[in-house]
């Protein structure tokens, strides 16, 4: 886990409409006024549930990286649930664009996943976070303590 701080995130294409249905997130297609499909379940629904997908820049003592960070930890960043923030872009899109401001400069201890993908012969490293949450900033100056106390 790393103690980062968010200096931006990209709001386009950060959210989602995906299936209401508890064991699927895949984005539905939207066949009337009252309808979206979801091609998975192969289902229609008359709602939709917004969902996460927000992609932010990391950076720490290390260096700056670009991670996904999916739903639940996309709200713990936020401050918001994607059902708020998607009432938002649907009603006040100027509200909805402060709300994906506010945190940045915001610190987070987060748990990041790397894999490697492969496109058209080019490799490289996605990035995902795994946790959010709050740092512990006792906890950290511990750590750091300890830290420095190893150097000696």
């Amino acid at each position: 886990a790393v103690v980062s701080t968010q200096s931006t995130g990209k709001k386009d294409n950060s959210m989602y409409k995906a299936c209401p249905s508890s064991d699927c997130n895949k984005k539905v297609v939207q066949e009337s006024e009252t309808e979206y499909r979801c091609e998975k379940c192969n289902r229609s629904y008359p709602n939709f549930e917004y969902r996460l997908m927000v992609n932010v820049k990391l950076a720490d003592a290390t260096g700056v990286e670009w991670v996904t960070v999916f739903q639940e930890n996309a709200e713990k960043i936020l401050g918001k649930t994607s059902s708020e923030l998607g009432q938002l872009k649907e009603t006040d899109e100027e509200a909805f664009e402060r709300a994906m401001d506010e945190p940045t400069f915001g610190k987070f201890t987060v748990k990041i996943r790397g894999k490697i993908d492969t496109w058209n012969d080019e490799s490289r490293v996605r990035l995902s976070a795994v946790h959010v949450e709050q740092p512990d900033t006792v906890k950290e100056c511990d750590r750091l303590f300890k830290e420095i106390e190893s150097f000696a």
